[in-house]
This record gives C-alpha cells, sequence and structure tokens, in this order.
C-alpha cells in the first residue's frame, strides 16, 4: 500500500477538498494517508492563489520537498494549479491535477507509477464546464476536531479583482439531504462543532430551487440535529445576510455567534469599481444591526488594501468605518494583481509602498480592536469547545468560544469537547481562562 501525504494552503475550501481527495484515496484506491511530516511515495500540494505571494508560496515548497524527497512524486492541485497549470512545467511535479478532475483522484494516482521521470501530466479541464457538485462521503478529518462540511461551490459574481469563477467555476450546490446526511455522520463519528463552508455560502440552493433561498432551511435542519454542540457559518457575503439568519444565530445557542463578512472597502466609489453588490452604508447598517441583535457577536471582515484608483480619502473612509463598526477582528490585504481578472487592466494603479502602508495601518486598527474586544470579557464565563492539542510533549488545553477567540487554559485532558470556562486574561493574541466544568450532552 503507497503512502500519500497532503499539504494545504489556503482558505478552508481548500482544506475540504484535501479531505475529500483523501478520503478517495483511502476509501476507493491503494492508499494509506500519513502526517506531512512522514516518508510518503506522493506528496499532494493544494494550492491557493489568492496573492501572488501565496503563487510563490506553493513553488517553494515543492522545491522543498524535492529537495529533501527526490525520489517522491509530487502532485499540484487547487486553485494555482487550475489557474495556470503551465507554471509547474518548470517545477519538479509529476501530476497537475485540475478542480473538475480530482475525482478522477484514484485514476490519476495509479497512473504516476508508469509517467517517465522528469515527464509532468497536465490533468486539468475546463473548470467552466463544470456543473454539478462533486459528492465525496467525507467522515473523518484528518487532525482536526472541527468538522467542515462542503455545501456549495463555484461562483456566479464578476467581482473585478477575483479569479474564483475561473478557478472555480459557476455556483452549484450540493443537495440538501446529501449535507445532513453527511452532518449526521459526522456527529455520530463524535465531531461536536460543525462549520458550513463553500465559495459563495449564501447562493446556496439558488441552482436548486430558483430564487429561493435554502440557506436557513439547512441551517435549521442542522442546529435540530442530536448530539450537535455547535454550529459555525464560514465567510458569507453581505447581501445573503437576511433577518432570518441574524434571528437564528439571536435565539439558537448552538449557533455560534460570529459573522465573518468580507467588506473589501467603505468606499462607494471603490465598491463599485470592484463590482461589490451593497453600499458603505449597506454594509455599515448591517454590522450595527448585527451587534445589537447578537451581544458579544465575533464580527470578522476582509479588506483590500491600495485597489487600482483607490484615493487617501478612499482609505480613510474603510479606516473609520473600521474604526466605529463593532469589528471584532480583521484581515487586511494589499491588492495583488491577478492575472486573468478585470482589475488587472484598470489605471490608477497605487504604489506599492502606499498599499504597504495602508494594509499596516489596518492591521494594527484591527489588532487594537480584537484586544479591546478580549478585555471587555475578562472576568466572564464562557464556553469553550476543546481542540486537541500538545505543548513540549504535553497534554495542553485550548480552544475556541462560540464568537472566535482562542482561550489558552494550560495543561490537562478532559473528556468532554465543550467546557464552561472563567476568562482571566489576555496574552498574546488570545485569551487566558480557568476550567470550571465539562459540559456533557
Amino acid at each position: 500500500m503507497k503512502r500519500v501525504a497532503f499539504c494545504t494552503f489556503g482558505c478552508r475550501l481548500n482544506q475540504y477538498d484535501t479531505e475529500a481527495m483523501r478520503t478517495l484515496l483511502v476509501d476507493e484506491g491503494d492508499w494509506r494517508a500519513v502526517p506531512w511530516s512522514d516518508e510518503a511515495d506522493v506528496y499532494v500540494v493544494n494550492t491557493c492563489s489568492v496573492t501572488s505571494r501565496a503563487d510563490a508560496r506553493a513553488r517553494t515548497m515543492i522545491r522543498r520537498i524535492h529537495a529533501e524527497r527526490p525520489e517522491a512524486r509530487i502532485v499540484a492541485t487547487g486553485c494555482y494549479a487550475q489557474r495556470a497549470p503551465e507554471d509547474f512545467e518548470k517545477l519538479p511535479v509529476s501530476l497537475v491535477l485540475g478542480a473538475a478532475d480530482r475525482e478522477r483522484a484514484v485514476e490519476e494516482f495509479a497512473g504516476l507509477s508508469t509517467l517517465v521521470p522528469g515527464r509532468i501530466r497536465l490533468a486539468v479541464s475546463p473548470i467552466e464546464e463544470a456543473r454539478a457538485f462533486h459528492e465525496v462521503p467525507i467522515t473523518e478529518m484528518m487532525d482536526r476536531s472541527r468538522a467542515f462540511v462542503k455545501v456549495q461551490e463555484g461562483c456566479n459574481e464578476s467581482c473585478t479583482f477575483c479569479i474564483v469563477p475561473a478557478t472555480r467555476g459557476r455556483s452549484r450546490s450540493r443537495r440538501p439531504e446529501k449535507v445532513l446526511a453527511q452532518v449526521r455522520e459526522l456527529i455520530q463519528g463524535g465531531y461536536s462543532e460543525i462549520v458550513i463552508t463553500g465559495v459563495h455560502v449564501g447562493d446556496y440552493g439558488l441552482d436548486l430551487e430558483e430564487e429561493r433561498r435554502l440557506l436557513p432551511e439547512l441551517v435549521e435542519s442542522i442546529l435540530a440535529m442530536d448530539g450537535l454542540h455547535r454550529f459555525r457559518l464560514s465567510s458569507i457575503e453581505p447581501a445573503s445576510i437576511g433577518s432570518d439568519l441574524i434571528s437564528l444565530m439571536a435565539g439558537e445557542e448552538k449557533f455560534a455567534r460570529h459573522f465573518h463578512i468580507p467588506m473589501q472597502s467603505a468606499s462607494d466609489s471603490v465598491l463599485e469599481r470592484m463590482k461589490r453588490r451593497y453600499s458603505a452604508d449597506e454594509f455599515c447598517d448591517l454590522l450595527q444591526r448585527i451587534g445589537e441583535e447578537v451581544p458579544d457577536c465575533g464580527l470578522g471582515t476582509d479588506v483590500i488594501c491600495g485597489f487600482p484608483g483607490e484615493t487617501d480619502e478612499d482609505f480613510q473612509a474603510t479606516f473609520d468605518a473600521i474604526e466605529r463598526l463593532p469589528i471584532t477582528y480583521l484581515h487586511a490585504f494589499s491588492y495583488s494583481e491577478r492575472p486573468g481578472s478585470e482589475a488587472i487592466g484598470m489605471e490608477g494603479a497605487v504604489p506599492g509602498d502606499v498599499r504597504k502602508r495602508r494594509t499596516g495601518a489596518l492591521r494594527k486598527l484591527g489588532a487594537d480592536k480584537n484586544l479591546a474586544f478580549r478585555r471587555r470579557l475578562v472576568g466572564r464565563e464562557a464556553r469553550v469547545f476543546v481542540e486537541a492539542a500538545r505543548r513540549d510533549g504535553e497534554p495542553w488545553l485550548t480552544g475556541l468560544t462560540d464568537n472566535y477567540l482562542r482561550v489558552d487554559l494550560g495543561p490537562g485532558e478532559v473528556t468532554s469537547p465543550l467546557v464552561d470556562v472563567r476568562l482571566t486574561g489576555t496574552t498574546g493574541d488570545t485569551l487566558t481562562g480557568e476550567l470550571l466544568q465539562e459540559v456533557t450532552a
């Protein structure tokens, strides 16, 4: 039985896609998955291409694997592999596997042994031809105590900075009964926190029942399942959040008080050039409403700094909006030109040093707001989902609150995935706490 190891870059979707490939290879092929640090016959690098830096990290990892394991075969997949498969012809890669081709992973991996050393096979189909959600019965997650469930793939939007439609195709949803069956199996398998994810989660179901939003119904069905301790929703677009989802979160204890809602900019002129489907005022009103209806909600956002044509006034509008909104953490990125995106040909390029300076200012603001949020909660009690961890070779208790704050509890072990704690302080970018009791189902 051959050994395969996986290295995953990028978002939770890539993490899920890695699990799907692992499941196919182990269940249907003659493969045994091993940790990344172990010796393997094949190493799979699941790439991200959200920025040029992400591309570079994938290339660096491939060269490192080849230097350390020259006899091993290397497979590249993911968004970078789909976007620019020709880039890998210059790298020590045996197979490039496209996003729409991963369902043939068993067949493609079986052919690795017949490939002539130094030759590369490009198995990359046009992603725009993908129309159906690829169903894989994942029932366990390697090295994770939380389970991610992908319910939707692809995107129908046309944001000018983004290449996701070119790397993942058009939006296609998974049948509700398939989602619920997998969630049920994962809960029965011991996963107490379920995280729903997708490229454009808010569009879930629109291709199944035209003009009908199935996401709130799906969430309600998951929340009603026996054995579920916590449910979390991954990143979701502002236009997709309605009163139904906010009310569900406010009224259901199992629904983690956590929204990650991409902002990108608080300048209407920038949002218009980005082709985003909301105004700055609409975004701000939404976050203010969530903050009022869901107390102590963890509210995260993404911002792009230095988009073409962004003026000092545009950036200041974004800075001021973030400063006054109940945002608890922030991902700020310098704009990165993506080949194939509409924005790459826009006028008004912002100098690199200006992008960097603006990004740094927002990251500091985000860190300050997160620290203030954590300090406000010190002294309170909270429920923490414990994740398996070790420190200096010994068991260590760490985990997440429902509003997406990490808490370190120190050395020890527990038998329940959920514990009640008292938050005692902050250190670095985490909270500290003391264990009060374990929570039984």
